[in-house]
């Protein structure tokens, strides 16, 4: 790789092993000399940058978690804890940040604090009222709010994005809307013009995840100029669907708190700001939830911070049949909630290497058919600048993913409890990611020129 600009290196979710097994993958690629500057900025300190540095790391669900303990220097022994309370109240990660619930007692507590809420009359029918609180007694979902204490107390300890020696971003998804939130540093350029100019209060609803045409006639019924450079990338785009924004301004911890939010786990994180309050975009308060419940796997965040080498470790990948236990149906609500969600992130990396080989098929039609019409090289020089442009057809993905045929991985994978971060689960989830970074990345060899 000539010149290289930037490394990035992704990190997406599998409830607590996933956490450890992060670290195993992250020790390989330190002793192949991709290193994270991990810990804060001293005062002054600019940051350090370039190859063969990680420069860049972006977290989704547990991998939130991953990159945010892992840039401010935290280790693995850290988020090793026990169950046994006795030993747990000495253990630096707790049993109980793990969830609060959010049963009968806990909202009858949240009523108190929060004063009175609008009566079953308005809440549709006394039928939806007495099921929806029937629902919400029997199966409540838990908060993240001690996660979101513990990473902003113990592992932050009131540190912000911009102290952290490593660039990080994490990913979550809103609850209202077909859009990835990119919390961290760097802030969308619609989001700055949506605050200078006087556009409708309920234009955001209308734009968020929508296609360009729909965003560039919002903000020019506003009275915004249609070449404002702002817009420039919605006018190329007219049809495409812009389902990532970038949003400065919330606290890390509560960043990686909305991306871990997992249903039917976790209640969803509404986000606040650095002074406690309600986080707003124009009018609207965004609530997230899982970073991962749109297309975990893209690469695309990275690869527009100008990375030209990007790792992905995951620990998710869809189950086969496990000869020595038989069906998942037999092991329980975790195990079927950890194949279904597995099989949603195969199937939609499924569908973006289906379209990346069906874009790359339409541009060697479309350049032999310029080519039989003897329409000379600047013309195909064009038509692969638009599918590049449009199709990204010369973009390659690897993932680094355990592979269920290897049988010692195989039998660890089958081993991790998702609920469990006992010393004995930690070491064998680091095991298990060591195993995988090792075989994976023993197929490459990296040259920087």
């Amino acid at each position: 790789m000539g010149r290289p600009r930037r490394i990035a290196a992704k990190f997406l979710g599998g409830f607590v092993p996933a956490v450890a097994y992060h670290f195993g993958v992250l020790e390989v690629l330190e002793g192949r000399g991709f290193q994270l500057r991990k810990g804060f900025l001293e005062p002054g300190e600019e940051r350090e940058t370039g190859p063969p540095g990680i420069d860049f790391v972006i977290g989704s669900s547990a991998g939130a978690f991953f990159s945010v303990a892992a840039c401010a220097g935290a280790d693995r022994r850290q988020i090793a804890g026990t169950i046994e309370d006795e030993i747990a109240e000495t253990a630096p990660f707790q049993a109980r940040y793990l969830g609060q619930g959010k049963g009968l007692t806990r909202k009858l507590l949240d009523y108190v604090r929060s004063g009175i809420k609008p009566s079953w009359k308005d809440r549709r029918t006394w039928k939806a009222w007495a099921a929806e609180s029937t629902l919400n007694a029997l199966f409540p979902l838990w908060s993240l709010d001690p996660i979101a204490r513990y990473l902003e107390e113990d592992v932050l300890k009131g540190r912000g994005w911009a102290d952290l020696r490593t660039e990080a971003a994490v990913l979550a998804v809103d609850l209202n809307h077909p859009v990835t939130f990119v919390l961290g540093e760097r802030e969308s350029p619609i989001l700055e013009l949506l605050r200078e100019e006087p556009v409708d209060p309920e234009a955001i609803h209308r734009i968020l995840g929508s296609e360009g045409w729909k965003i560039v006639t919002e903000f020019v019924a506003a009275g915004v100029d249609p070449d404002h450079p702002v817009l420039a990338p919605f006018r190329a785009q007219p049809w495409a669907r812009h389902t990532t924004v970038y949003v400065r301004g919330v606290p890390m911890a509560q960043a990686a708190a909305g991306s871990m939010a997992a249903y039917p786990f976790y209640a969803p994180v509404e986000l606040r700001d650095g002074e406690g309050s309600p986080f707003r975009i124009g009018h609207y308060a965004p609530v997230v939830i899982d970073g991962e419940d749109r297309d975990p796997f893209t690469t695309d965040v990275a690869e527009e911070s100008g990375a030209d080498l990007i790792f992905v470790s995951s620990i998710s990948t869809p189950y086969k049949y496990l000869h020595s236990v038989g069906s998942l149906a037999r092991l329980g609500f975790p195990e079927l909630h950890a194949q279904k969600a597995t099989q949603s992130r195969d199937a939609k990396q499924e569908n973006a290497a289906r379209a990346h080989v069906m874009n790359r098929r339409l541009f060697d039609e479309g350049r032999r058919v310029l080519e039989r019409a003897g329409c000379g090289e600047q013309a195909i020089e064009d038509l692969h600048a638009a599918f590049q442009r449009v199709a990204w057809v010369d973009h390659i993905r690897i993932r680094i993913t355990p592979d269920p045929d290897v049988a010692v991985e195989s039998r660890l994978l089958r081993r991790l409890d998702p609920l469990s971060f006992t010393p004995q689960a930690v070491d064998r989830a680091f095991d298990l990611g060591r195993r995988v970074a090792e075989r994976v990345l023993g197929r490459y060899s990296f040259e920087f020129l």
